[in-house]
């Protein structure tokens, strides 16, 4: 796709489980080059709106197209256009890290050193664990493979939930410049739901904040370039926006990497 091509529609969406909406009315859109942060506190509906996005839940209304395809109708075409990083604890435990590339390049067509950013076993120091199987990786290495996987072979659409949770620095800092690597060359689109509130004006060039299922809140590229120039601002607005919705902020995050 062309730089600027919408690449995700979701119009008037509601999912959730057994007949219970978890996120409803839910509308956005994505072109190539954005990349947008989703926040919220645990139980907003983060992840119930990715599984949806990517198919792994039926929405009960509203519409999802990647790349033009609906999902519902046409899913395994849709879903060739995304990479999604899976939780850590979801991966197969018994392949190695080397094996589980494998069959995610030949799931998706591709080779499995097919990177966009140059070599990323390099750059997220995976060399020494690629022989290993997955059961004996810690949290943060499992981190890793699980992006690896979601951007072999260069998908257009990629997304992380919660992806940087356990990340040391230096793969955390890599894991960023992908991020504005892959948003800078006009091919890709990029959905990040994270908990590490002060990334976002850095890494997105959009944001927005889910309470109880709904899109309360949400900030444009200019907003969040405003909130980055002035530190902890936007840090700010999201821990209150977190106590005027009712949910659970104790005391505002601080240090790069902290949670809320």
């Amino acid at each position: 796709m062309a730089e600027g091509d919408e690449l995700l529609l979701v119009e008037a969406m509601t999912a959730g489980y057994a007949g219970k909406p978890i996120v409803i009315g839910i509308d956005f859109s994505l072109r190539t080059g954005d990349v947008l942060g989703v926040l919220g506190a645990n139980g907003s509906g983060k992840s119930t709106l990715l599984k949806a996005v990517t198919g792994q839940i039926r929405p009960m209304r509203g519409t999802i197209r990647i790349a033009g395809v609906d999902i519902e109708s046409d899913p395994e075409r849709a879903k060739a256009s995304f990479g999604l990083a899976i939780d850590g604890f979801d991966l197969p435990a018994p392949l190695t890290g080397r094996q589980y590339l494998a069959l995610v390049a030949s799931v998706r067509g591709c080779r499995d050193d097919q990177w966009p950013c140059g070599d990323m076993v390099e750059r997220l120091c995976m060399a020494d664990w690629m022989d290993r199987p997955i059961a004996e990786y810690s949290l943060g290495t499992r981190a890793k493979i699980s992006i690896l996987a979601a951007v072999l072979g260069a998908p257009e659409l990629l997304i992380f939930d919660e992806s940087l949770n356990g990340l040391d620095p230096v793969a955390a800092w890599e894991v960023k410049n992908m991020f504005l690597e892959l948003a800078a060359c006009g091919r890709h689109a990029i959905i990040i739901s994270t908990h590490v509130v002060e990334t976002v004006p850095t890494m997105c060039n959009r944001a927005m904040f889910l309470a109880e299922g709904h899109v309360v809140k949400s900030w444009d590229g200019e907003e969040l370039k405003a909130a980055s120039a002035v530190p902890g601002a936007f840090e700010t607005c999201v821990i209150d926006a977190l106590r005027r919705f009712g949910r659970t902020a104790a005391r505002k995050p601080s240090g790069v990497g902290g949670n809320w």
